[in-house]
């Protein structure tokens, strides 16, 4: 591992030890069985293809490695229907979190503190891999596949979620609008009302902050910047073909993707009815779900 990826590397875990993801999601007692609850009730409401996903395959009995597991949300339903299941973050604070919720509610289970790309379990040691918006944000993402292969059993799933290059919130939000609204964020009285109408206000802050630093980013940077924090280290996207390219190890079964974020367009975006926010996300929607098997 060269030095630049090791200090990236480096930068993701701190950056993720401080803000697990969805965490800040509910204002009930941190880490409490009522913490977990609402934090569930809210993250499938947003995002129902979640338990699509999860309702693809029958749980019972395999061996599941989770990569990321955040809160552990997603783990409660794995192991509620059956899977023997382990999870791993490269965090510290995810992982405690997502054993404090399996201990919250009496589920078995063991959570690890580890790197997705030097696992160090056995080859074939799972039947099932999953893991929900994790890969995009590991710098040496080609090295993190290389050891899900390995650890998959022969004719073993995997469950991904990338994020899509070929969706809105990419080709129109992240790219478009928002260097639009950068150049916004210093006019008076701006950041005031943006607040009003439903945008953080600390995260503008922010990205004002970064921009009057940092000046112009490249893409990538602008990237990583747009999506889960304008602190956030480091985010890739992936279109169809380049999913296929980076799973070429594998045999995919589907490639498809689900989920407009209504939230970021303000009236508009809450007025659509649900039917119609679901077919913008089959079409060109931020979260590309694919499902392979090992060869």
């Amino acid at each position: 591992m060269n030095i630049d990826s090791t200090v990236d590397q480096r930068r993701v875990r701190e950056y993720w030890d401080g803000k697990p993801c969805d965490s800040d999601l509910s204002d009930k007692t941190r880490l409490s069985r009522e913490y977990f609850l609402d934090i569930e009730r809210q993250r499938y409401a947003l995002q129902p293809h979640i338990l699509d996903v999860l309702s693809k395959i029958d749980w019972r009995g395999k061996r599941v490695l989770e990569i990321g597991s955040g809160l552990g949300t997603d783990a409660r339903i794995i192991i509620g229907k059956g899977g023997d299941y382990t999870g791993i973050n490269v965090d510290q604070a995810s992982t405690e979190a997502t054993a404090q919720a399996l201990r919250a509610f009496s589920l078995p289970g063991r959570v690890l503190q580890r790197d997705a790309t030097c696992l160090d379990f056995p080859d074939g040691a799972f039947d099932v891999v999953y893991s929900f918006g994790v890969l995009h944000h590991i710098p040496e993402v080609e090295k993190a596949v290389a050891e899900i292969r390995r650890v998959l059993k022969p004719g073993g799933d995997l469950f991904l979620m990338l994020y899509n290059r070929s969706s809105i919130n990419y080709k129109v939000e992240i790219m478009l609008l928002r260097k639009l609204g950068l150049r916004m964020l210093s006019l008076p009285g701006a950041i005031a009302l943006l607040a009003r109408m439903g945008f953080p206000r600390h995260k503008l802050e922010r990205h004002r902050e970064l921009a009057a630093q940092l000046g112009t980013m490249k893409d990538d940077e602008w990237l990583s910047r747009n999506t889960d924090g304008p602190d956030n280290p480091h985010s890739k996207v992936y279109d169809a073909a380049q999913a296929t390219a980076l799973l070429s190890a594998f045999r995919i079964l589907e490639n498809e993707v689900h989920f407009f974020d209504h939230r970021h367009w303000g009236l508009p975006g809450r007025l659509l009815p649900e039917r119609v926010r679901r077919a913008l996300g089959r079409r060109w929607g931020w979260h590309r779900i694919v499902h392979a098997v090992k060869n």
